[in-house]
């Protein structure tokens, strides 16, 4: 199993990232930056969905290892988590590396966004822009400010058009965002490999748990049985043949008969052709 130490690490990494995320979408939010609400909510999600394959995962893993009968999909699920978290990760740092690579890509993004801003009428949006980096109009002070043609008079100590901070406003924004999606990635193929270090190990004890031999004690020189036997006492061995060979004896004399209990051969008729002789 992985180690606590690095169970509790993990979870604190994680919950750092979150709170940068959850900082990303705040600022996205107070300033009106142009990323994209849904990425940044799921930039928000991304650690939570790693911490939920981090310790969910590896319990339904050995679950499915102990012979748990299971359908397809349900074993499916660590995999299609893993690969879920893999894409997602991918997409999210595509679209977070956009935000911050300085180009004219990015100054389109923030050129449209205020203009959205001017054309609806959203002054409580372009007024927290202004109010927070200090500055009238986008790309001078008079340039679609908020008021209109109002923000350099109203406020005499502002000479900085808000093109400037804002675009460095959302390339740190979106670069927190790339670094977020990065270290969670970063986690999640440390975690991997850890796993398939712990489930290689675990396989190959359990393997040589089950192929275990039994061991053999080896004499190395004489036998112990080899010794001198004493006087009055028999070895087992030559015991056990004696008692063989009686038996073998005693079936032999029920089959053939004793020799002692056998019919005796002795000559017949001498003393009568004796006597025949002796009266002739």
């Amino acid at each position: 199993m992985v180690s606590w130490k690095f169970g509790s690490s993990y979870s604190l990494l994680l919950v750092v990232v979150a709170a940068v995320a959850i900082y990303v979408q705040v600022t996205s939010s107070t300033l009106s930056l142009p990323l994209s609400t849904g990425t940044t909510a799921l930039t928000i999600v991304l650690p939570f969905l790693a911490a939920i394959n981090f310790f969910i995962t590896p319990q339904l893993r050995s679950l499915l290892g102990y012979g748990i009968r299971a359908s397809p999909i349900l074993q499916f699920v660590p995999f299609a988590l893993q690969i879920f978290q893999g894409v997602l990760t991918a997409v999210l740092a595509t679209l977070a590396a956009q935000g911050f690579v300085p180009g004219q890509l990015l100054d389109c993004g923030l050129e449209g966004r205020w203009q959205g801003l001017w054309h609806n009428r959203d002054g409580h949006a372009i007024e927290r822009i202004q109010e927070t980096l200090g500055c009238c109009g986008l790309r001078s002070t008079v340039d679609r400010d908020w008021p209109p043609a109002g923000c350099k008079a109203l406020y005499k100590d502002r000479h900085t058009s808000c093109l400037g901070p804002w675009r460095a406003t959302m390339q740190r924004s979106a670069g927190f965002e790339f670094a977020i999606v990065v270290a969670v990635g970063v986690l999640q193929l440390v975690s991997l490999a850890l796993f398939r270090l712990d489930n290689n190990s675990s396989r190959n004890f359990s393997r040589s748990a089950s192929t275990g031999y039994a061991r053999i004690p080896q004499n190395v020189g004489p036998s112990q049985r080899s010794g001198l036997i004493e006087p009055g006492m028999v070895d087992d061995d030559d015991s056990a043949d004696e008692a063989e060979n009686n038996s073998g004896s005693r079936n032999n004399q029920g089959q053939y008969g004793s020799l002692e209990d056998g019919p005796r051969i002795a000559p017949s008729g001498l003393g009568e052709s004796d006597n025949q002789w002796r009266s002739a």
